[in-house]
């Protein structure tokens, strides 16, 4: 892997930073921009901007990201695919669905068509999400908000998200080497990397509530992106307050853990994913007089207080959503790791999810309505550590 300065490069050819040993340094951008109209949802915006791209090399042969893909599920008609500049895969890849190459100028319309066709919505996106406890490594799955509602003291988050709740594309890159006028030959082992110029425009509470996850066959991560130079962790399981009364939703008078315990109570709901299984001790004994919320905090789904009457959940341990950041995986840092790596085809596959984490501090009702830009971008570079 190599440091190289994009501007000074492109601009000037000026000097460029060099590591021990230099094989060839690739820049793609794929620049897009995403609306956020609800700070529970979003919807993708009517403005999609194109792929640009730029190569160096240090060899007599010219290598570079050649073309763009996408892997979908279902087949996308012939009159579809050349209103988008779309073309069926010609390189026999395989796996699941159908993949369609474009050049390596992506117009915008064509990825707004991309997530359409998957069927991730663009609008109606009114409930937060999680994906539970969450380890760098593992798959990424989306889980629904819970009912403030519930009859019985537990209330995990077991329901599938609805694909409306978030966006979702996978994209391929060809990375190859010109040998001819008319001919390219894929190259192996190039990582792909976030580029050093993403960026994410926005108040930010929304873009720090917000998550990037990438899955490839390398690897899989979240990334919070309005904590740019953070990682961390959030807790996905506790107490919350959903129908925002002021205090933690609670149960009907009489409900019980066990359903063998001779007297119910009114208990607060204890929400989402937790590390060890609750029992009758991890609720107190019924409350007297109010518990106040704390008055540090404004209130929120996630911040208020224990009325009077209901046995407060008091003593659990959360499961918890690790996060990093894009430095992590940024070619310019002496230690990022690529998200991905080309095969002996010269292909890297990425697939990207982005939601609102639903169970993140930033998550407070401040943000309806507010909206995010995103300018994504990538690039490719060899001589890195795998």
């Amino acid at each position: 892997m190599r440091n190289i300065n994009l501007e000074d490069e492109f601009a000037d050819n000026r000097k460029r930073k060099k590591r021990a040993r230099i094989w060839a340094t690739i820049s793609s951008s794929v620049l897009a921009i995403f609306v956020i109209i609800s700070y529970l949802g979003y919807t993708v915006g009517e403005y999609l901007a194109n792929v640009t791209t730029i190569s160096f090399n240090d060899r007599s042969n010219p290598i570079g990201i050649t073309e763009v893909g996408f892997r979908v599920q279902t087949a996308i008609p012939v009159p579809d695919q050349e209103k988008y500049n779309l073309a069926s895969d010609n390189y026999n890849l395989g796996g699941e669905g159908f993949v369609y190459w474009t050049s390596n100028t992506v117009a915008g319309k064509t990825l707004r068509y991309i997530i359409d066709h998957g069927g991730y919505s663009s609008n109606n996106t009114v409930t937060p999400i999680t994906t539970k406890r969450f380890i760098k490594g593992d798959s990424i799955n989306l889980y629904a908000e819970p009912t403030h509602n519930s009859v019985h003291p537990l209330a995990p988050q077991d329901e599938v998200a609805n694909k409306d709740d978030y966006i979702k594309f996978t994209l391929l890159f060809r990375v190859a080497e010109s040998v001819s006028d008319t001919q390219t030959i894929g190259v192996a082992d190039y990582g792909i990397f976030v580029g050093k110029d993403i960026q994410f425009f926005g108040n930010n509470k929304i873009t720090s509530a917000l998550r990037f996850g990438f899955e490839s066959s390398l690897t899989t991560d979240i990334i919070s992106p309005g904590r740019n130079l953070e990682s961390g962790e959030i807790a996905v399981g506790g107490r919350l307050d959903l129908d925002r009364d002021g205090y933690y939703d609670s149960t009907p008078e009489g409900a019980r853990l066990d359903p063998e315990q001779p007297e119910g109570a009114e208990h607060e709901i204890a929400f989402g994913d937790f590390l060890e299984p609750l029992n009758d001790d991890s609720w107190g004994p019924v409350t007297t007089e109010e518990i106040p919320a704390n008055p540090e905090q404004e209130l929120s789904f996630l911040s208020a207080g224990t009325k009077v009457g209901v046995r407060p959940l008091v003593t659990y341990s959360p499961a918890i959503q690790y996060f990093t950041s894009f430095k992590v995986y940024t070619s310019e840092e002496e230690t990022g790791q690529p998200m991905a790596i080309t095969g002996e085809n010269g292909v890297a596959e990425i697939t990207f999810t982005m939601w609102l984490e639903g169970w993140d501090p930033f998550s407070s009702d401040d943000l309806r309505d507010k909206s995010f830009g995103a300018n994504l971008r990538f690039s490719a570079a060899t001589d890195f550590d795998a």
